[in-house]
């Protein structure tokens, strides 16, 4: 609420009053002093004045302050915003006249129309919003960056398998395991299949035509041909 709206919505003065009070704020702007002089336009009675302005400092609409006027040459000098900081005597910096200031001074008041506190809040608002439509768009970025890369992890997670898959071999596939196991029964015999460098070829028997069948013996490697049963070496660490 503005000091306007609190005006009109008081009980502590008449209304005609207020509305008086309202058309001489028009003249000010905020932080603007309001001095007696104008107050008076308004014809407050003396408990009325107190009162009003009691309410509209408690509501942070007025500040009280106190403006030294020398009773010499009429003129305005210091302003305080506590009374006891206005010294005792002291000369008028005008006519250079020394007065007791703290029997000389004119209470005005510094008035807060808190339009600015509304508008504050409404661009804090706006910016809050604009703050986090930004940022749920980098997170609708952030969240497809990361999907990209989950499908991408995913399609080689896919690759891998079927790869696995494609290598790996079982002894039931093979027509020489037993053959093999029995020959080399003191040794660890295992049946790699048939394809070698990557699954891209095969060693053939010259002399039937058929693919050798490869094992591993220990460290070693073999390819036997499942129908002559011809055994060839492997070495897989020279070039």
């Amino acid at each position: 609420m503005n000091i306007i709206e609190y005006l009109k919505q008081q009980t502590i003065i008449p209304d005609f009053k207020a509305e008086k009070f309202i058309d001489l704020l028009e003249k000010y702007d905020e932080n603007d002093v309001l001095y007696e002089t104008a107050i008076n336009e308004i014809d407050l009675t003396n408990e009325e004045y107190e009162e009003l302005f009691e309410e509209l400092e408690r509501e942070n609409y007025a500040d009280s302050i106190f403006i030294i006027k020398c009773p010499f040459c009429d003129t305005l000098g210091n302003t305080y915003v506590e009374k006891f900081d206005i010294p005792e005597f002291d000369e008028c910096r005008f006519c250079h006249n020394e007065f007791n200031h703290r029997e000389n001074y004119e209470t005005a008041y510094r008035i807060y129309f808190n339009y600015q506190k509304k508008v504050d809040v409404l661009t804090d608002l706006s910016e809050k919003i604009n703050y986090n439509q930004d940022r749920i768009f980098e997170i609708s970025d952030e969240i497809r960056e990361l999907e990209d890369k989950r499908k991408a992890i995913q399609s080689e997670n896919i690759k891998f398998a079927t790869l696995r898959n494609e290598l790996l071999v079982d002894k039931s596939e093979s027509k020489m395991y037993n053959k093999v196991a029995e020959k080399y029964r003191n040794q660890k015999v295992k049946y790699i299949g048939t394809l070698l460098y990557m699954k891209k070829c095969v060693i053939t028997c010259l002399q039937c035509d058929e693919a050798y069948e490869l094992f591993q013996i220990d460290n070693q490697y073999i390819g036997v041909c499942s129908k002559c049963h011809n055994e060839i070496g492997l070495n897989f660490n020279k070039m």
